[in-house]
């Protein structure tokens, strides 16, 4: 058992030292963190001696060219912009030593030199450069070989505690996977696990390194648009990985995957020194690129300075695909661990359950009934309590209240379920989810050619990210849709080429609604569509904005001996609005209803429905739009795609292949 002052320790350590956690009202802290670090980079000894080799290390330094080393550039997170000069990725000025420290390599190198000579008082709560950078101090002292009679190394106790609390023995990189219910789980996300050797038997009181946006309150759209546009800072943080694998597992019911990581002593010792060091580094966040995915990889490449895959990601990190990374380089993971999320370890259950005890289970999670079930032959007690208990838990876990009745009622079944001797062992071998290396590249480019009542056309489309609902759903959330730009430029015969469409987000999340989930169905697009429409008995299309929302529920046979064999079929409500000079009063809104179906067998999936559009409330015409797609997938990044499209004064049939990237 991992001694309990230990716990209390590591928490007040990271209380004080990493900037993530650090509470509101230490705001005076930073500032004074800040201006200190200022004036400890311009430090010049009181002595002679010290000055002198002072300039001595500094002239070394400089003849080593040790600013322009890549461990330097990393350390610092320098990069070169397209203009030519260097930029920190970090954000906040406390990080620096040097006024300029954010654009210059070596004027930070050298007033980090100058800050290892502080003679003055350390102010309380903060640290000598030399333990507030220890992974720079490290790194210097063997390179320039400091001589400890002229340099005299500062015992850094506080750093040499938390050290020793976490003293993991290996790294997991952990990923979460998508869960479209909840936002800020659609991107999935990484962090690592710091496997601590006494914890070998009770993982789950090891630590988890988590680099995350802190957003505080604020409405859904803005959430979007900040994270986005960088909006909010992100930073480095430490948890026990209990509370992720709560928050993660149980509470947003997302399955984990862990790649245990082979990495040398000393790249784990460099891996603690740096990360004390990101305890003051805060980052703009953005969901795209500068996102968990891709801090965590600087981290690691600091730690191991072979390792080289930041680069290697283009300009958008998707959490699924740094996994990829991971996985090819040689030799770096050494194992993989799957981690059911609680709802999948209620559906293992279940699906191990006879017709009678499921019976059963489904009447008793009508917590109502409150009724224990009676002894009979070949009936499992312990595995339908168990399952009734974890379902419970399921549906509690985020909600601040729980009526007194259910709360009575699971009270009663633990102390039933404690008088069960019956054991069983749920059958978790194979995972409810796929890896997220088995996904498919998130950048599409498609080409497509078609006929229709306007004529024949050819078209190209680009998407930037992620996912869309025909494309193999290996390694993504099912039945769901998440897609940033996705763009369609047409042309007719013999006319000019048209922005068809622009969906500068879409997001869709069709997932069955059952007796345990509850949950509901939505689709939300918004950006530019073309709108056909009649003139003098002339048909026209014109391209105009778009806002989409439809809310409503899907089902399917989710616990039935084939799962989801059925298909999905979704109901959905919801309000449209476009806007153009063609409508009356320049737009047409009103409420439209959509009868959607989807199945997916292997590379095959087909996709069809019909959604009726109601502009009366605007005075303007009503309208439908029918569809049927069908998908074959040649592999993981090759598609063809065929489909029949209608509408009101249109229809089209297009054949198209789709390159994902």
């Amino acid at each position: 058992m991992f001694p309990l002052y230990l716990l209390t320790l590591l928490f007040i350590l990271f209380t004080t030292s990493l900037g993530a956690i650090e509470p509101p009202g230490s705001i005076n802290i930073l500032e004074l963190d800040f201006l200190t670090a200022r004036n400890q980079g311009k430090e010049i000894p009181k002595s002679l001696k010290s000055q002198q080799y002072l300039q001595e290390l500094i002239n070394e330094a400089k003849e080593k060219h040790l600013s322009e080393e890549t461990h330097w550039y990393r350390l610092l997170r320098f990069n070169k912009t397209r203009w030519g000069y260097w930029e920190s990725e970090v954000d906040n000025k406390r990080y620096f030593l040097a006024e300029d420290g954010k654009h210059n390599p070596e004027k930070e190198l050298i007033a980090t030199l100058h800050s290892f000579f502080t003679e003055e008082p350390i102010p309380e709560g903060l640290q000598h450069p030399q333990c507030g950078y220890p992974e720079r101090y490290h790194w210097l002292k063997e390179k320039l070989r400091f001589d400890p009679t002229r340099l005299v190394q500062v015992p850094c106790e506080r750093f040499e505690v938390w050290k020793e609390a976490l003293n993991p023995e290996s790294l997991s990189v952990v990923f979460s996977s998508y869960y479209m219910q909840a936002p800020a789980s659609m991107f999935g996300h990484t962090l690592i696990k710091l496997n601590n050797k006494v914890n070998e038997n009770a993982e789950l009181l090891d630590y988890g390194v988590n680099y995350a946006a802190t957003p505080g309150e604020m409405d859904p759209f803005s959430y979007a648009y900040r994270g986005l546009t960088g909006g909010y800072p992100g930073s480095f943080a430490i948890f026990p990985y209990y509370l992720k694998v709560n928050e993660y597992n149980d509470m947003e019911s997302r399955d984990l995957w862990e790649y245990k990581l082979k990495l040398k002593p000393e790249e784990r010792e460099r891996f603690l020194r740096h990360l004390w060091e990101m305890g003051r580094a805060d980052f703009d966040y953005f969901f795209i690129n500068e996102n968990c995915s891709y801090h965590l990889m600087e981290i690691l490449e600091v730690a191991m300075p072979e390792l080289d895959i930041s680069k290697k990601t283009g300009w958008i990190v998707a959490p699924g695909d740094t996994i990829k990374l991971y996985l090819a380089e040689d030799g770096l993971v050494i194992s993989k661990k799957y981690r059911p999320s609680l709802y999948s370890k209620i559906k293992y259950k279940i699906f191990d359950m006879s017709e009678e005890e499921r019976t059963t289970y489904f009447e008793m999670i009508r917590f109502e009934n409150a009724f224990l079930p009676e002894p009979k032959d070949n009936f499992r007690m312990s595995l339908v309590t168990d399952a009734v208990l974890d379902t419970f838990r399921y549906r509690y876990s985020e909600k601040k209240t729980i009526p007194k009745q259910h709360k009575d009622y699971y009270d009663k079944l633990l102390i039933f379920r404690s008088k069960q001797n019956d054991e069983y062992t749920a059958n978790e071998q194979i995972p409810l989810s796929t890896p997220p290396e088995s996904s498919h590249p998130v950048s599409r480019a498609a080409t497509s050619f078609g006929a229709s009542s306007l004529g024949n056309f050819a078209e190209f489309q680009y998407r930037i990210a992620y996912h869309d609902l025909m494309n193999v759903s290996k390694g993504h959330a099912p039945n769901s849709e998440l897609a940033f730009f996705d763009t369609t430029v047409r042309t007719y015969e013999n006319k000019k080429p048209e922005l068809t469409a622009m969906s500068a987000v879409k997001v869709a999340s069709l997932n069955p609604y059952n007796s345990i989930s509850k949950d509901f169905s939505y689709i939300f697009d918004t950006g530019i569509q073309t709108a056909v429409y009649r003139n003098n008995d002339e048909t026209l299309r014109k391209q105009v904005g778009n806002f989409d929302l439809r809310l409503g529920y899907s089902f399917s046979n989710e616990f039935g001996k084939t799962p989801m064999s059925m298909g999905v079929l979704s109901v959905l409500a919801g309000v449209k609005v476009q806007n153009g000079r063609m409508f009356e009063n320049g737009v047409r809104y009103g409420g439209n209803l959509s009868l959607l179906y989807q199945k997916e067998w292997g590379a095959w999936k087909i996709y069809t429905g019909a959604t009726a559009q109601n502009y009366q409330l605007s005075h303007n015409l009503n309208s439908y739009y029918a569809t049927f797609k069908i998908r074959y997938a040649f592999s993981n990044t090759h598609e063809l795609r065929v489909e029949v499209n209608g509408e009101r004064f249109y229809e089209e049939a297009l054949i198209s292949y789709h390159y994902l990237f």
